[in-house]
């Protein structure tokens, strides 16, 4: 009931704001104020980039700070630099991805099962369920899927824990029946903030989620990881930048408490906002882009404005410097002005958020080819990779790099032989920037890039990144048996440097 009660505010505040077309047909439509499906489909997206409460802690303070996108601000240092545990941080993930995303669209797929006027909108309710339930067991380990919002339904309020090998199963299974299910005669997909109900582009993610996941498990199941990326491939995945999954939020005032009304802006954005832009880009990735001539460079950040002498900086002197992990900002030589800040448009609430790119699955074919998955020559997927994540941020309200900057970039960095490995999953961890979490799961599997080491101290791991966010304590009260039952395939603790199934690097 109290879903619902939330459900019908966020939707009554849609129907008043008619901001696209898409807001227009909802409102026009007589059950818009109901949860029927194409709401909830809406509000799922949504809260996906739109939840500050989990953007601020899992992706910025956790996740960003553990690959070293970030650094510098107070809690991204102290909490996600230092590797110090923070229930709160930890949690929100689970507690917001499960009591409104997941439940929200499993909801949607009860309601559109077996009716053949919404056969289109049950497959995407099947990917978009595999895009919330991966993001949860890449951080988590083995989680509750099967089970996992039927407690309305199905009156189960103690899911079990799937391990994470039947969950990823699970997750191709699903994706190969969307695909096959999505058609021209399966019904509108209504409430589509994504692709607006365009059937081709779901196929198409359909089939690039297919490929992340393979990919994701190329160390622990080769053969199974083999098996899917070629499907994904035959079946067709991203061709540019126009098939990007994207986000475009809108400009309206957060909220950042579990069950938020309001999912409308940028999260992210919201979490830059609320560190008072006194977050930065680490000296990792400014470092990397400005010693290989990368256009992202100056498309990412602002120049620095004072010098490490605590002047202006002299004629000469380098402008774009990185914040160093594991450093408060004001600690840095010359403090916060002696070194590059986020570009604004990056920060803003109106800024998209991009779920799925081109560049993704472009960099993911280059590994696939370069283990002999897929035809094709791993050098020119790479390539297209790179070139695609530079040009995606124009999306965020970047200047448009020149094409001959590109092609001057490209032609001094090909894939090299030896280094393919390194190359493509540090170039995936650059163009995750700002998807954080995936960015985070990436580097467990491949180990690049090659972190900065944590010298701290009051470090609570002794300078070790985790391996994953560990489960919500109160757990052992509200589902103690199955919550046991995961700790014991999962290292017996509830410990952040056990490691999750794929990860065995």
């Amino acid at each position: 009931m109290k879903f619902k009660q939330i459900l019908i505010a966020v939707l009554s505040i849609f129907t008043m704001v008619g901001c696209t077309e898409n807001f227009d047909e909802l409102e026009k439509d007589p059950v818009a104020l109901s949860a029927n499906p194409a709401g909830q489909l809406r509000f799922t997206q949504l809260c996906m980039s739109g939840d500050g409460y989990y953007q601020w802690r899992a992706n910025l303070i956790y996740s960003g700070g553990f690959v070293q996108h970030y650094a510098g601000a107070w809690n991204v240092t102290e909490f996600g630099s230092k590797f110090k545990k923070n229930d709160d941080y930890a949690t929100a993930l689970w507690r917001n991805g499960y009591s409104n995303e997941l439940k929200s669209i499993v909801d949607v797929l009860e309601k559109t099962s077996g009716d053949p006027a919404a056969v289109n909108m049950n497959a995407v309710a099947k990917i978009m369920k595999v895009m919330i339930a991966q993001r949860l067991t890449d951080i988590y380990g083995d989680v509750p899927y099967s089970e996992a919002g039927l407690g309305f339904s199905k009156g189960i309020v103690t899911p079990k824990y799937d391990k994470q090998q039947d969950i990823y199963n699970a997750f191709f299974k699903e994706l190969e029946e969307a695909f096959t299910q999505l058609n021209a005669n399966g019904g509108a997909v209504k409430g589509d903030l994504f692709y607006d109900g365009d059937i081709a582009k779901w196929k198409k993610l359909a089939n690039t989620m297919r490929l992340r996941l393979a990919l994701r498990i190329s160390e622990v199941s080769p053969a199974e990881a083999e098996k899917q990326a070629k499907a994904a491939f035959q079946n067709g995945v991203f061709e540019s930048n126009a098939d990007n999954c994207v986000m475009r939020h809108l400009d309206f005032p957060f909220n950042d408490t579990p069950g938020a009304l309001d999912f409308r802006g940028n999260g992210l954005s919201y979490a830059f906002i609320g560190n008072e832009h006194a977050d930065h880009f680490s000296s990792l990735m400014i470092d990397y882009l400005r010693n290989n001539g990368d256009p992202r460079l100056t498309m990412l950040a602002t120049a620095k404005t004072g010098s490490a002498n605590w002047g202006p900086p002299a004629p000469g002197e380098e402008l774009y410097v990185g914040n160093v992990p594991g450093v408060f900002q004001w600690d840095m030589p010359g403090g916060s002005n002696a070194i590059s800040g986020i570009q604004p448009y990056l920060k803003l609430k109106t800024t998209p958020f991009l779920h799925v790119s081109y560049s993704e699955s472009q960099l993911l074919l280059a590994e696939a080819a370069f283990r002999g998955w897929v035809t094709g020559a791993a050098a020119d997927y790479y390539k297209k990779g790179v070139e695609a994540g530079i040009k995606q941020l124009e999306v965020y309200g970047a200047p448009a790099a020149s094409q001959t900057a590109i092609n001057t970039f490209l032609s001094a960095k090909p894939l090299v032989a030896g280094t393919e490995k390194e190359q493509i999953a540090t170039q995936l961890w650059v163009t995750y920037l700002f998807n954080s979490i995936e960015a985070y799961s990436n580097w467990r599997r491949t180990g690049y890039p090659h972190l900065l080491p944590i010298t701290n101290p009051d470090s609570e791991t002794q300078g070790v990144t985790p391996t994953r966010l560990y489960y919500p304590n109160d757990e052992m009260q509200k589902n103690s048996k199955n919550y046991l039952d995961a700790l014991s395939r999962m290292g017996g603790t509830n410990d952040w440097l056990n490691k999750v199934w794929w990860d065995v690097n």
